[in-house]
């Protein structure tokens, strides 16, 4: 048995490809359950997140498994427009770290970014669901999710939780100096959004609407931190009186363009603009940003602001590696017993059912 992976990033793959990648986290189990169809992979979990899009798979056919990995990435998750240099592949013992990583949030925009490992086990739980998770990829993600919880605890990069949203507030702060007396509008009212609201009244924000698709949502964030809500209807009226726009709605296609934008700038008496696009796919037409007096920033433009924070946080990245090292040594230690399980286990069916998480584990993320 082989373990595989392949996938694309912020570190390979710019934003306006991503987005074309992107997997809604209700898509998981059924995408996982088609991939274990194919006599090429016997496990399979796809992890997917506002930065990345990589799939996980266990195979006897190593080679064929890349291959219809591949072809799955290109037909069933994208568009074909990725090219091979921003795939990447990894095998065995550089996969099994590279997961620990992505988990630890060494591997994120943000170094010790929240929210990753909960995406990391909303992808074990839709893989378990899918029933593609079989001996080898279960024991991989509890590793992951004990070496994630090392590094938290053990390490300084769980002393001050940072995330994608908070770059998006410094971003408010630097143009505006302050934020009293501005009004931000939020399209969106998952977690992102909150901690996003979170940060914005914590740097002086007091003035709060919440746009969502689903007006209890927008209640229920807008009345936990005394702001209105309302329906994306309300959209074009609500952009007029905006300073800070921050989106982190799952949609296919932007839902602010550069005409709403236009028609809004009247009512702003000449004062700027400022979108924070959180989305992927993403929330906001880029022209937007071609428009005067208006500052568009998605999660590229973040990455770019991300690396000021790195330096301040790396004096922990050196000993969360050597955590991952020895847990992902571990990991391969107890291996080759769950290799051989593996195939006594196929003489009873590909697809061996597994429990459910533990029910303390977190449900994961909604964007």
């Amino acid at each position: 048995m082989t373990l595989l992976l392949i996938g694309l990033s912020h570190h390979t793959t710019p934003v306006a490809i991503r987005e074309h990648y992107s997997v809604r986290p209700s898509e998981l189990s059924g995408l996982n359950e088609k991939l274990v169809r194919s006599s090429e992979i016997d496990e399979a979990a796809l992890v997917c997140t506002c930065n990345r899009t990589e799939l996980l798979v266990v195979s006897r056919t190593p080679e064929a498994a890349l291959e219809r990995a591949h072809a799955f990435m290109r037909h069933e998750l994208g568009d074909g427009s990725a090219r091979p240099s921003h795939l990447y592949e990894l095998r065995e013992a550089d996969a099994v770290l590279h997961l620990f990583r992505v988990a630890a949030s060494l591997d994120s925009m943000v170094l010790g970014e929240a929210q990753i490992l909960g995406q990391v086990k909303l992808a074990y739980r839709a893989g378990v669901a899918g029933r593609s998770v079989g001996p080898i990829l279960n024991r991989l993600f509890q590793s992951a999710f004990r070496a994630a919880k090392r590094v938290r605890s053990e390490t300084g990069l769980g002393a001050s939780p940072v995330s994608v949203a908070r770059i998006g507030v410094d971003l408010a702060r630097e143009l505006f100096e302050s934020l009293e007396g501005k009004r931000v509008l939020l399209l969106g009212a998952g977690e992102m959004a909150e901690s996003a609201l979170r940060s914005l009244q914590q740097a002086g924000a007091e003035d709060s609407v919440v746009l969502s698709r689903s007006s209890e949502s927008a209640t229920r964030l807008a009345r936990k931190y005394g702001g209105r809500a309302g329906s994306l209807e309300a959209l074009p009226e609500e952009l007029g009186s905006a300073s800070v726009v921050l989106c982190s709605l799952q949609v296919d296609r932007p839902v602010v363009s550069p005409r709403e934008i236009e028609s809004s700038m009247p009512a702003h008496q000449g004062r700027p603009l400022l979108l924070v696009d959180l989305g992927l796919p993403r929330n906001v037409d880029p022209a937007v940003n071609e428009l005067e007096n208006v500052y568009l920033y998605d999660l590229d433009d973040l990455e770019e602001v991300a690396k000021r924070g790195r330096a301040q946080r790396g004096a922990a990245i050196e000993s969360a590696l050597a955590i991952l090292y020895r847990e992902r040594d571990r990991f391969e230690a107890g291996l080759p017993a769950f290799r051989w399980f593996r195939r006594f286990a196929s003489s009873w069916g590909k697809r061996t059912s597994w429990p459910e998480p533990r029910p303390d584990e977190p449900r994961g993320v909604e964007k």
